[in-house]
Order: structure tokens, then sequence, then C-alpha cells
């Protein structure tokens, strides 16, 4: 069992606190609502979604910048969004922001040994 540095895990806690709210606010703002839509009109009329790969190192390595930076940058935003809703069985259904934001919750809770690890979580 890896030793956890106290002093590195507080400022995970707290990155990520902020980083999760500043998703909610542009959420709240519409910023995610206006991704949404034009996540919605690319996929229209396509048979395949792309969605991005966050167990992949360049995902990981740009959701830990932006979580440790408190930055949203429109690459990772539209990531969360084509993760928010990649259902093949009813491909009519476009993304929506609360989804974003739960996709959000989801690729963290996913990613959190891989990131905990950038932070220095782990000794």
């Amino acid at each position: 069992m890896p030793k956890i540095n106290e002093a590195k895990r507080k400022h995970w806690l707290r990155a990520l606190r902020r980083f999760k709210y500043g998703i909610k606010v542009r959420a709240k703002l519409g910023v995610l609502q206006t991704i949404c839509e034009q996540v919605a009109a690319e996929r229209k009329g396509k048979q395949k979604w792309d969605a991005p790969q966050w167990g992949h190192d360049r995902w990981v390595t740009l959701l830990y910048t932006c979580i440790k930076n408190n930055e949203f940058p429109p690459e990772l935003l539209e990531g969360f969004v084509k993760t928010a809703e990649v259902t093949f069985m009813s491909s009519h259904k476009p993304p929506t922001a609360e989804g974003t934001v739960d996709a959000v919750d989801l690729v963290c809770k996913a990613q959190s040994v891989a990131l905990r690890r950038k932070f220095g979580v782990f000794e």
C-alpha cells in the first residue's frame, strides 16, 4: 500500500472541488449547452460517434493540467460533452449540460488513481 502525502492530497481535493465547481458554473451559464448543440449537430447523420479515450495518457495529462490550473479549454469541454451521451441504441438523443456534469464526475472518479499519481499524492 503506497504512503499518502497528506499535503498533496489536500491540494488534490481542493483543486478537484474547484474544477468541478467551475464545470457547474459553465453549465449554469449555458456554455456547456452551446457545446452540446454543436456536438449534436456534428453527430447528426453519422453512424459512428467519437468520444475521448480517458484512459489514454494524453487525456489524463490534459485533465490533470486543467484541474491543477483550473482551466477549461474547449477541447476538454467538448470531450466531456462527447462522453456525456454515447448511446448507440438511441442515436436521436442529444447530449445535455446535466449529462455533461455527470460525465465529469464519472471521468474524474474513473481516472482518480492516475490523477492522484500525477498530483503526487502517492509516495
